[in-house]
């Protein structure tokens, strides 16, 4: 499984599309973006996904370096897609760009995404 991730070019708003019916996602009266992750130039260290998996438990810290989270640049979100689904945990701006997740068992972790407010959507396959 995997999901597709949008963007208003208007208000920011960003939408998680997990199936496509062919129908595309509308926003402030225009058709959404689709982002493509890993593909703005910007710092990898601070923005790829640092993944631990610890049989159900996955920790994901963004960046190999800690990405800031400050108003004006900051990780919105962290999404893990797994066999059967995904996650999304929201992170807090004046938090750390962490998140923890449990995977139910019989499922497994797939990919991790995450999304920087200024630097766009980054994933790392596990």
């Amino acid at each position: 499984m995997d999901v597709r991730f949008y963007r208003c070019s208007h208000c920011g708003n960003v939408a998680v599309k997990p199936y496509d019916a062919g129908v595309p996602l509308v926003c402030c009266g225009e058709t959404m973006a689709e982002l493509q992750a890993n593909t703005v130039d910007a710092a990898t260290e601070k923005h790829v996904p640092a993944v631990t998996v610890n049989g159900a438990d996955v920790h994901v810290q963004v960046g190999e370096v800690e990405h800031p989270m400050l108003p004006e640049h900051h990780i919105a979100f962290v999404c893990l897609v797994t066999e059967k689904g995904y996650q999304t945990a929201q992170l807090a701006v004046d938090g750390a760009p962490v998140a923890d997740f449990r995977v139910a068992e019989g499922d497994a972790p797939v990919k991790v995404y995450e999304y920087c407010n200024l630097h766009g959507l980054w994933s790392v396959r596990l």
